[in-house]
């Protein structure tokens, strides 16, 4: 029988689906505690409406006692950026009393362990998004080269697309910015399903959003483990 490990409040921006990247990292001993925001688009509406409601719904994972939250999606970062995300997060956690992250801080944090600073970013986002991320990444001290996207307008349209479409945005970014040192691959999309075939085309360490988010978790609860086929960063 699995040894229970940790707890790990999950707050989407839209719905949380199954399977997904989730249920193919999670080892045995880890619960996945989740509630949604109901975003339906990718717009500075939806964000707003989102973020107004963002506290009050993560109080349901201190009454499901997890050991830790994390804040997924880009509302935050789009609508307000690096700084103010850093310091909604760091109150946040002081209310709870309890670690808080956003998926993307944990991508950056995760670049930065690889040993990142020169980078490429592959998303599903419209261009609007993927410049909003830029400066996110760029004030989080990383130097983006590139990024690129396929104009998705809303959650639901990334778990649509295609199993290979992630590969093939990344390889197509790296591709013209050679010079990168990392490359991240982001979104609701299969960021995991091709990070190793990555690795050993471009000879860099590729981190997923959902790997950075996981291994922030072991980070944080000083749990040690090791994954196999989740990139150089679990491995």
């Amino acid at each position: 029988m699995a040894t229970w490990k940790a707890r790990i409040g999950y707050l989407s921006p839209s719905v949380f689906e199954y399977p997904s990247d989730w249920s193919r990292i999670l080892p045995p001993g880890f619960t996945l505690v989740t509630t949604g925001l109901n975003v339906r688009a990718h717009t500075p509406e939806e964000f707003d409406r989102a973020i107004e409601s963002l506290e009050s719904s993560l109080s349901v994972f201190v009454a499901e006692e997890a050991d830790c939250i994390l804040l997924a999606g880009i509302t935050v970062a789009v609508q307000r950026g690096y700084r103010a995300e850093e310091e909604l997060v760091a109150r946040l956690s002081q209310r709870l009393g309890l670690p808080v992250t956003t998926s993307l801080c944990a991508n950056a944090d995760a670049l930065k362990q690889v040993g990142a600073k020169k980078i490429v970013i592959a998303t599903a986002y419209l261009e609007r998004i993927n410049q909003a991320l830029k400066r996110y990444f760029e004030d989080a001290g990383l130097e983006v080269l590139g990024i690129r996207g396929l104009g998705v307008a809303n959650p639901v349209g990334q778990v649509k697309l295609p199993a290979e479409a992630s590969y093939e945005v990344a390889h197509g970014v790296f591709g013209e910015h050679p010079e990168a040192d990392a490359i991240l691959v982001h979104g609701r999309w299969s960021s995991l399903a091709h990070v190793e075939r990555l690795e050993r085309e471009t000879d860099r360490p590729v981190v997923a959003s959902t790997a950075a988010s996981f291994w922030w978790v072991l980070k944080t609860l000083g749990i040690k483990l090791q994954l196999e086929g989740c990139g150089q960063l679990l491995r």
